[in-house]
């Protein structure tokens, strides 16, 4: 039997035509969607059974939202028995923060989201958009039920949502999840390998979400210099909640700036949650490997451990959204912030 999936058209590059101002959103890629399965050489034996829902207005991925990843999150739960996969089709520049966003916002386990976008539209010469909107489809209408998860799709790469990360403005392979080995890889086929989703037990009943404003989190920085006042200046909105704190290595920094350190804890004893998350790429989070780490914990900063900036900001704002008090939210992320 044909697997049933979804393509959401959200906006992005993928289904970009040029204008006078340059590429925009174009609202026509629902019919390229259907010429281009029905030329698809990869499903002549046994062709998925597409449906297609377009965002009205399309969305340029810079202009993406936290209402939106709660919009695109909604969608799928309440199509979610119709349907055996969803792809949804997004733009570059912001994927990795929706891909990370949905790990959270889509609550329904069991089935694959595949997000997917390309570096080049339609219709361009050696255009990626073909290639990576089959290997989508594909990935979402055979993805073993074991593995099934929020995951992105892109170039030669198969990578769990909530730790991905884009690398290049350039390259096809434009995504990357330096932190988390890839769920399977794009070739002459598809392999899937790795890790099985991660399946939360959920005994009490899931709280109505409800977004906190746009600046409820903020996202800081670390740099050589950094002053006390910034911080203080960054949390001194009344409606900030918590702040991602991009620190240098695992976890670190500056030890002999007890003017920044003390307003951290100032910050953590506001109720203001501050999530300590690692700039290099490959980074992890371990306090207690060098002093300069061991520093922000003392201020009350939380380890983020493996989490991506995106990945950080997004759960956070999931967190909000469910109505967690700061003290509950520091809680959970003590115990179960690699989830």
């Amino acid at each position: 039997m044909p697997k049933r999936l979804l393509i959401i058209y959200t906006g992005g590059t993928i289904g970009m035509k040029q204008t006078a101002h340059g590429l925009a959103p174009a609202p026509d890629l629902a019919a390229e969607i259907t010429q281009l399965i029905e030329m698809g050489p990869s499903f002549q034996k046994n062709p998925p059974v597409l449906h297609t829902l377009s965002y009205e207005p399309l969305i340029d991925s810079s202009d993406m939202t936290p209402a939106v990843w709660l919009k695109i999150a909604t969608d799928i739960e309440q199509r979610y028995d119709n349907y055996d996969g969803f792809v949804v089709l997004h733009g570059t520049d912001t994927l990795a923060y929706t891909s990370s966003a949905l790990c959270y916002f889509i609550r329904r386990q069991g089935k694959p989201v595949v997000l997917t976008g390309a570096q080049l539209p339609f219709g361009f010469p050696r255009s990626d958009a073909r290639s990576n909107l089959i290997s989508a489809i594909e990935v979402a209408a055979t993805m073993p039920a074991a593995m099934a998860q929020v995951c992105v799709v892109f170039g030669s790469k198969i990578m769990r949502g909530n730790r991905v990360t884009k690398v290049s403005a350039n390259a096809y392979d434009a995504f990357d999840s330096p932190r988390c080995a890839p769920l399977g890889s794009i070739g002459i086929d598809i392999h899937f390998q790795g890790a099985r989703r991660t399946v939360h037990e959920q005994s009490d009943p899931l709280p109505t979400l409800a977004l906190p404003p746009d600046n409820a989190v903020v996202l800081l920085r670390l740099y050589p210099g950094i002053s006390a006042q910034l911080l203080r200046a960054v949390c001194a909105d009344t409606v900030t909640r918590a702040v991602v704190l991009e620190a240098y290595g695992s976890g670190n920094a500056p030890s002999r700036c007890p003017d920044f350190l003390n307003e951290v804890k100032s910050v953590v004893e506001r109720g203001i949650v501050v999530l300590v998350v690692s700039q290099p790429l490959d980074g992890v989070v371990s306090f207690g490997r060098y002093a300069a780490g061991s520093s922000l914990a003392g201020a009350g900063a939380i380890s983020g451990r493996d989490l991506t900036t995106e990945a950080a900001v997004t759960k956070l704002y999931y967190l909000l959204a469910c109505g967690c008090a700061s003290s509950e939210i520091a809680n959970k992320l003590r115990h179960h912030v690699s989830a």
